[in-house]
């Protein structure tokens, strides 16, 4: 059986005018927008290594007697500090700057121009005391592309803590305070590294601009994403690699001839608040069966056809295919035993299982009923009706399942240097088919996902 199949240009985000007679069913509605995801991946590497280099190891004046804190007058205090190296664990959007510092402290009375030592912790034999110290920093991102960073530090967390009897107090915070500090200066100039770096908005203006420009899926057909708005995904991390993903909500549309001029749009402010759609592309395209073209395939099927029966035998002479009312009507015109033209009505419908457009509910027409009465229960009992519904299916496939693949090859290409596009069709769900003044028309949609990616990250 001859695959005859047109397929017309569909833009879905262009609002199209649908002028169609008042019979013509309207148009389904769009599918939903569809959303692009785009992984940004910023590496933090560079900046925690910058913040290792910032922190000193070794806090100033250690080993120095200095006067005791809120002490007696002739207390005076001396320790010595160094951190080990700062862990950085990231977390989606939440970063935890740790590092273990050791220490001991040691406390004398002024006599004169000496001190005399009168207590001390982590001296000698009992090895350094220990602490935790840390910084809790939330990163986030402004709706003009900016990447922000806001550190908080966290209360040290004493291993065990350096109490000088005699004195009745405990003095660790004191001790840990200027390599707190120093850390907090260092995370500081992670926040304002953050807020300098302008890569993320440039590969987002990036992306925006490529997904603007027609995909050609095959020659005379080009895909257009016709994007609308970006709102932001959850943040994810990989190590420390933290990976921003952007979703693209569009309108992707298929274009069937030469594609329309484009004016491109400035990349638009970020959405923060997400939506309820979920990823995925959603493509709508149609297809397309003439009823001359119908009736060529019908008539090849069962034109000539002779069929025996207990009164006699017929011909089928010729056979076509219309519309009315929403339903396919089947005429054939008979000659032998009977003489003249037989119409049957059925709905239209796409079996997925054989990918063939077929006929449901087939019976003859009151009409036909009342013609076939003259003649007896013997023309009903012909196998006429079984041939014809066996017959009446066409295939409206061919070009969907081309199209299919078409384009996910088109999803699979780079879109720039460093700028690749990933993404699948998963699946072809086909509508109800309609029954037009002049054919069958059947919509269906693609649907799948796509992702588009930076090569080399940031």
């Amino acid at each position: 059986m001859p695959r005859t199949l047109s397929i017309s240009c569909l833009l879905i985000s262009w609002g199209l005018s649908w002028a169609q007679a008042p019979s013509t069913p309207p148009p389904p509605a769009a599918p939903e927008p569809s959303l692009l995801a785009i992984p940004i991946r910023v590496n933090l590497e560079p900046i925690f290594q910058s913040a290792e280099r910032t922190a000193p190891k070794i806090p100033p004046g250690v080993e120095t007697w200095a006067p005791l804190p809120d002490g007696p007058p002739t207390a005076n205090y001396r320790f010595n500090l160094y951190r080990e190296p700062l862990l950085f664990r990231l977390n989606g959007q939440r970063l935890m700057v740790r590092t273990t510092v050791q220490y001991w402290l040691e406390v004398g009375l002024k006599a004169g121009g000496w001190v005399k030592s009168v207590g001390s912790c982590g001296l000698g034999s009992e090895g350094f005391r220990r602490a935790v110290l840390g910084v809790q920093a939330d990163l986030s991102m402004t709706p003009a592309w900016g990447l922000n960073l806001k550190a908080t530090p966290l209360e040290p967390m004493p291993m065990s803590a350096c109490e000088i009897t005699f004195l009745g107090y405990d003095i660790t915070d004191k001790v840990l305070e200027g390599m707190r500090d120093n850390i907090a200066k260092a995370t500081q100039a992670m926040e304002q590294q953050v807020r300098d770096s302008a890569l993320l908005r440039q590969k987002a203006e990036e992306v925006w601009k490529l997904v603007q420009q027609p995909v050609e899926v095959s020659p005379g057909i080009f895909l257009l994403m016709n994007p609308e708005h970006i709102r932001l995904a959850p943040w994810k991390n990989e190590g420390k690699v933290l990976i921003i993903t952007p979703e693209i909500q569009a309108r992707p549309a298929l274009c069937f001839g030469q594609p329309p001029p484009l004016a491109l749009r400035p990349l638009p402010d970020l959405e923060i608040t997400p939506s309820n759609i979920q990823p995925g592309l959603k493509v709508r395209v149609e297809a397309s069966l003439p009823f001359e073209q119908a009736s060529a395939q019908l008539r090849k099927q069962i034109a000539g056809k002779t069929f025996d029966t207990e009164k006699g035998s017929f011909l089928v002479v010729d056979a076509s295919v219309r519309g009315q009312d929403g339903k396919a009507l089947l005429s054939v015109d008979l000659k032998g035993k009977v003489n003249g033209r037989l119409t049957l009505s059925g709905r239209p419908v796409f079996n997925t299982q054989t990918s063939t457009l077929q006929l449901e509910d087939l019976d003859y027409t009151l009409e036909s009923k009342s013609w076939i009465t003259q003649f007896g229960e013997w023309l009903f009992r012909s196998t006429l009706k079984k041939t014809l519904l066996e017959k009446a299916n066409w295939f409206m496939d061919k070009s969907l399942k081309d199209l299919k693949a078409q384009v996910q090859d088109s999803f699979n290409r780079p879109l720039a240097q460093g700028l690749n596009m990933r993404g699948t069709v998963a699946d072809l769900k086909p509508g109800q088919p309609q029954v037009l003044a002049d054919g069958f028309k059947l919509e269906a949609v693609l649907e799948g996902q796509v992702l588009i990616e930076f090569s080399g990250g940031l």
